[in-house]
């Protein structure tokens, strides 16, 4: 009886060790939801997490970062799970990064200034852009770095190779934070508004002295002609 006792005493603490050094996890691409009290932007923001099948914290993983969650990150990370699994690209971590509601609160997160120009070249008045719908990018610039990342990488294995994917406003996001110091290995610019502040990002472009290597990938439709033009230029 006592060897007994003490072979289930062996087994349950082998199991238990087992699962304090090594955590394995079958996933079937479902979404994990978190929440940061932020103190950049003064308020609560969620985020969610979508994991490669066989997730193991005895492994690390590049992190891929999507704005527009509501409306992208069910299709980016429908498409990294399938590629991932079938072994087509490195397994990922996507993170999904929604921006609250649309009309103003996305244009605040995405925008560094207010434009007194529009996607087509009319000039616009402080109606368009102004506080309220615009310019706070700096703020959400912060909480993406200081505290979003941060707490990604304290929850889960990673390996500090961080992917940046953003559509028009976010594809504009992207290229200004190129003249600041970012964490991204690689930013998707899909359509991006280069034209928003007539070509700001460009101006910093040209003025910043380039320590580390970016890949881009860009795609973007050639109308109107001066959303084309700033796209080219920025090329």
């Amino acid at each position: 009886m006592r060897i007994r006792k003490l072979t289930i005493l062996g087994l349950i603490l082998f199991l238990t060790l087992t699962k304090v050094f090594a955590q394995d996890t079958i996933c079937v691409n479902q979404t994990i939801k978190h929440s940061i009290e932020s103190k950049y932007l003064n308020e609560s923001r969620d985020y969610w997490v979508s994991l490669p099948l066989y997730y193991s914290d005895s492994l690390s993983y590049p992190v891929i970062y999507v704005f527009d969650a509501e409306w992208r990150f069910d299709l980016i990370k429908s498409i990294t799970f399938d590629l991932g699994a079938n072994k087509k690209i490195q397994n990922s971590i996507v993170i999904g990064v929604p921006h609250i509601e649309m009309e103003k609160k996305r244009g605040q997160d995405l925008t560094f200034s207010q434009s007194r120009t529009e996607y087509d070249g009319d000039t616009v008045d402080s109606t368009w852009y102004n506080e309220s719908n615009s310019g706070s990018g700096m703020r959400f610039y912060n909480y993406l770095t200081k505290e979003l990342i941060p707490d990604v990488n304290r929850l889960y294995s990673t390996n500090n190779h961080e992917t940046l994917i953003g559509h028009s406003y976010g594809g504009y996001f992207g290229a200004y934070i190129l003249s600041l110091e970012h964490p991204f290995e690689i930013i998707h610019m899909y359509d991006p508004a280069i034209w928003y502040s007539n070509g700001e990002v460009i101006r910093n472009f040209k003025n910043k002295t380039y320590t580390q290597k970016t890949k881009i990938y860009l795609t973007y439709q050639p109308v109107p002609k001066f959303h084309k033009s700033k796209i080219e230029e920025f090329n």
